[in-house]
């Protein structure tokens, strides 16, 4: 994700700006001619066009028509909330992205569609959860009713692949910044006919790290020198000493995070603007409607954390829902919505009915039903679900069984670099008697190290590997060698990479005559795959199995096991019952939400009481119309690692 900069180019900018927009005239234009040449006669009436816009992670409170004060975030949003429905009280039903954008796009909870996980260290590496086909998006409830439909996102959590392009004719992901999804949305409106209705899903990443925006918008809220450190990969690692308690976000610091966040948001609303002008330059304004909403907040050290994804804190479950909707007289709705509601309600918006099975509300029938918020959050280590009615919320946190002997999961991803000590069957099978993280640059070449057996000038044999050294490679000596002779019997270690069967090695380190050694490869994951016995993982071009008797060395032990998603169902199927069947569970938290808006102050609840009862209820009978199965992931490569990564995830 590159940070755009002002410079010379931004005239060629403009021009280009200017002619595109030139080119929707024409073609609006051309529009109207068209309906005046129509014979007269009076078309029916079209059925409205959708856009749907999703502001990946905007907390409502940063919006001026919700109450913000401090900087001019949102001037259009705001102008767009005055003369729309504003949901005063909406929210998500995940703290980030991967679980809740499936929630408002099925109509569904995490626990019924089952993505929880964006890239979850499991036993054949790296994996994420996947839509299932099953589920029922919001693009295919309008194709079904006759919708061209498109989506422009920009977020590797939603690439092709996993799930969410159910229903889209066109699903286009890694667009690039707000600029680019504008153009590329309304690109894709032009080249629809006008009397086909069409729905458009739009996803914007640009307040989220590293706030890929332009530097004038950066900079808009405060000087360079104290925003830039925010934006920088370095802070991932301040990020993580402050999750770590050790350190705390200083008071100028959270003024710096704000400033650059809150400039990301104007740079976001700058560009709806230019939307919402591009709509009515192509008469498209007055039938289409348009909903905004965010798919989770952010928190800037109120927790003592930053950031998202850590938890159900109502500065990360509290989202924007503006929606308009041509002729409709604009409202402020202060009845609590869920995004569950979105799918019921844009349907309905659009005078279709939403599928029975649906939990959310058509908020346009009913603006003021009453209902309680539920959301999810599912960590390695445990699940949490909070549960909110009027100004009371509780918070509950389940920890997995123990673990049982032989069930532990083993933490091997593809991309990590790792150490095996080796030995070699009489069959020529490599097994790994012990294997280890590297904290090294995965792309570092892989290493061998073991006894020389045969050598024939710069072609050697070392521990049943062909090696051939290269003309310009480096020889080194460990301590207490004293001559650079590859000699059979010698230990050794060379450094390259494997080319038809053969390692082409750069460096080879020699160590003292008559020093042992086990077999050792060293070098990044390759690849997984499961085995009768075990597992077998490639590191470095070396396939080596992995079976009940290797060793982890360096690896964090978890008594508990991870929390899976099969977890997830059977604790919720349990209820009241999961104590007694190995799940501890903590005591629930209970906030008046009135008294302690910040959530800092929560007094014990007794479980199988009150909202606590009604929390297991409920998840008992959602768990019951799940419609994921353990089919319903993938494993991602090495490519789609490094995409999460660049925005924080896939540590």
């Amino acid at each position: 994700m590159e940070t755009m900069r002002t410079s010379s180019s931004s005239s060629s900018a403009a021009g280009s700006e200017r002619r595109r927009a030139g080119r929707g005239l024409v073609l609006a234009l051309a529009a109207g001619l068209v309906a005046l040449a129509a014979c007269g006669e009076r078309a029916p009436a079209r059925r409205p066009n959708v856009i749907l816009i999703c502001l990946d992670t905007v907390r409502a409170d940063h919006l001026g028509a919700y109450g913000y004060a401090a900087r001019p975030t949102t001037p259009f949003l705001d102008e767009l909330a005055a003369r729309s429905i504003l949901f005063a009280d909406a929210s998500a039903t995940a703290g980030w992205t991967k679980p809740s954008v499936p929630s408002f796009l099925t109509g569904t909870m995490p626990c019924e569609h089952g993505v929880y996980e964006g890239s979850a260290h499991l036993e054949l590496g790296a994996a994420t959860d996947v839509l299932p086909a099953a589920a029922l998006t919001l693009a295919e409830a309008f194709a079904a009713r006759g919708y061209r439909t498109a989506a422009f996102v920009k977020n590797a959590q939603l690439r092709r692949g996993n799930g969410f392009e159910q229903g889209f004719g066109v699903y286009a992901d890694e667009v690039g910044d707000a600029r680019a999804i504008r153009w590329a949305g309304l690109d894709w409106i032009d080249a629809g006919r006008a009397e086909e209705p069409f729905f458009l899903y739009l996803h914007f990443l640009d307040a989220h790290w590293p706030y890929p925006v332009p530097d004038e918008y950066a900079t808009r809220f405060a000087p360079a020198e104290r925003v830039e450190p925010f934006r920088a990969k370095t802070f991932e690692a301040v990020r993580d000493a402050i999750h770590d308690g050790e350190r705390e976000l200083a008071p100028a610091e959270r003024e710096a995070l704000e400033a650059v966040y809150d400039g990301a948001l104007r740079y976001l609303d700058d560009q709806l603007r230019l939307l919402a002008d591009g709509l009515r330059l192509r008469g498209r304004a007055e039938d289409t409607i348009l909903c905004v909403i965010a798919d989770h907040g952010e928190e800037f050290g109120e927790h003592g954390r930053i950031g998202h994804g850590h938890g159900l804190w109502e500065n990360l479950l509290r989202v924007p829902w503006i929606l308009h909707v041509p002729g409709r007289a604009p409202a402020r709705v202060e009845a609590p919505a869920s995004l569950l509601d979105v799918f019921p309600t844009l349907l309905g918006a659009a005078g279709e009915s939403a599928p029975a099975h649906l939990l959310g509300v058509d908020r346009l029938a009913d603006p003021e039903a009453s209902r309680m918020i539920f959301a999810e959050h599912k960590a390695p280590d445990r699940y949490q679900s909070s549960l909110r009615r009027g100004t009371e919320k509780l918070i509950r946190s389940v920890r997995p069984p123990p673990a049982a002997p032989g069930e532990a999961e083993l933490p091997l991803s593809i991309g990590e670099r790792w150490e095996a000590e080796i030995e070699r069957r009489s069959d020529g099978r490599l097994v790994a008697t012990q294997l280890k993280p590297r904290d090294e640059d995965p792309a570092d070449p892989l290493e061998i190290k073991g006894i020389v057996e045969e050598r024939a000038g710069a072609r050697l044999s070392i521990a049943g590997f062909t090696v051939i050294l290269r003309d310009d490679a480096e020889i080194q000596l460990a301590d207490g060698a004293t001559d650079d002779e590859p000699r059979p019997g010698r230990a050794a270690k060379v450094r390259g990479e494997i080319v038809d069967g053969v390692l082409s090695a750069d460096r080879l380190k020699l160590y003292a005559a008559g020093e042992k050694t086990d077999l050792e490869v060293r070098g990044p994951i390759g690849g997984l795959r499961p085995e009768a016995d075990g597992l077998s993982i490639e590191i470095g071009g070396v396939w080596i199995a992995v079976d009940a008797k290797t060793a982890f060395k360096d690896v964090p032990e978890d008594e508990h096991g991870r929390m899976s998603r099969e977890d997830v169902v059977r604790l919720l199927e349990l209820g009241a019952a999961a104590p007694s069947q190995g799940f501890p569970v903590e005591a629930p938290l209970l906030f008046d939400l009135v008294r302690d808006p910040g959530e800092r102050e929560p007094r014990a609840a007794e479980p199988g009481t009150g909202l606590a009862r009604t929390l297991e209820e409920l998840g008992a009978r959602l768990a019951g119309t799940r419609v994921f199965g353990a089919e319903d992931r993938i494993l991602l490569t090495p490519e789609a690692v490094e995409k999460l990564r660049a925005i924080g995830y896939a540590r």
